[in-house]
């Protein structure tokens, strides 16, 4: 019977025993789970170094982020203002067109008895003074019906003179010519092969002369090319400067749109054209990312450029390669070694 309490005391050391092992192997598991659970942490490619901080991508690294370059190269570019371009309505011109079809009609119906009245007279009068073959009444009367239709011919010439003249005021003697004649320029325009810009540079602007060609920017990433019709005789209401008349290819450009132009003024800058395909856009401004070294890149803000046909053109921007692919890769493994800093800094 003593046996007893020492086989209680045995089995409750074993249920004991079996109970600590197992705290302590789910401890072991437990550490195990978490450690498995831990974020990856991965080196930063970022570096401190002068002027600023450079990613770091080895020739491996770069083959595999798909990233390349292409070198800058420095070219002159003349200097530019920013202007307004507005894409008219054709309707005003090809109702002009129809006004002076109509008046022009008119005045050459008006010519035609003028001068056969005109030639009758002659006759009659001619008749009159040969011993007078013909009475005063009879004569009277050729040259009453003459001036009537001098009258009628002189009307319908001023009528006509008239639409011209309105013409030639509001939009000028070569397109006011063009609609006049059913000139290719008109055509061109009233079929829809071309749009109408009126381009209004600033007021005070130095720009006087009218520039053969000027770049249209609608936005969408395209730069168009117009060509210079005629300065307008009448100044953009809203800009108050000189304003030009220019065609332009259609390209889904609507009535009433509105362009930013760039006029040339002023002497040539030295700079470089940075591609379109290197510029990255964070923060509301444009970055590109230059090559330091062959395996360090930094990125630099694209201040001061203007949109030219292949990218952008950074006045005093030396020779240098730029990513023209794989930017945006960069752009995104520096903003997560941000974001690593930030959170190791908690």
């Amino acid at each position: 019977m003593r046996k007893k309490p020492f086989i209680l005391l045995g089995v409750g050391a074993v249920v004991a025993g079996l109970a600590i092992w197992g705290f302590v192997e789910g401890r072991k598991e437990l550490a195990l789970e978490q450690e498995r659970e831990k974020p990856v942490s991965v080196p930063s490619r970022v570096v401190a170094q002068d002027g600023g901080t450079a990613l770091v991508f080895d020739a491996d690294t770069q083959k595999r982020a798909d990233i390349a370059v292409a070198a800058v190269h420095e070219v002159s570019q003349r200097g530019e203002i920013e202007a307004l371009a507005t894409v008219l309505p054709l309707q005003e011109l090809i109702d002009l067109r129809n006004a002076y079809v109509a008046t022009k009609s008119q005045a050459d119906r008006a010519k035609a008895p003028m001068e056969a009245s005109r030639r009758e007279y002659d006759r009659v009068k001619s008749l009159h003074s040969d011993d007078r073959n013909v009475s005063d009444r009879v004569l009277e009367a050729a040259q009453a019906t003459w001036r009537g239709d001098e009258a009628a011919d002189r009307a319908a010439r001023e009528a006509l003179d008239t639409v011209e003249r309105s013409a030639r005021q509001k939009w000028g003697a070569t397109l006011a010519s063009a609609v006049a004649d059913d000139a290719l320029l008109f055509r061109r325009l009233s079929e829809q092969r071309e749009v109408l810009l009126r381009v209004a540079a600033p007021a005070g602007s130095s720009t006087t002369k009218s520039p053969a060609t000027v770049r249209l920017d609608a936005g969408d990433g395209t730069i168009r090319t117009g060509k210079l019709i005629s300065p307008s005789p009448q100044a953009d209401p809203r800009i108050q400067g000189p304003s030009f008349f220019y065609t332009a290819p259609v390209d889904g450009l609507l009535p009433g749109t509105t362009l930013t132009a760039y006029l040339p003024a002023g002497a040539e800058r030295t700079g470089g054209i940075v591609p379109g395909e290197a510029v990255v856009w964070w923060q509301g401004k444009a970055w590109f990312y230059a090559q330091s070294a062959p395996d360090r890149f930094v990125r630099r803000e694209l201040t001061g450029a203007m949109p030219v046909e292949q990218g952008w053109f950074v006045p005093g921007l030396q020779a240098i390669r730029v990513v023209v692919r794989g930017a945006q890769t960069l752009l995104s493994e520096e903003l997560r070694a941000q974001i690593q800093v930030g959170e190791e800094g908690k």
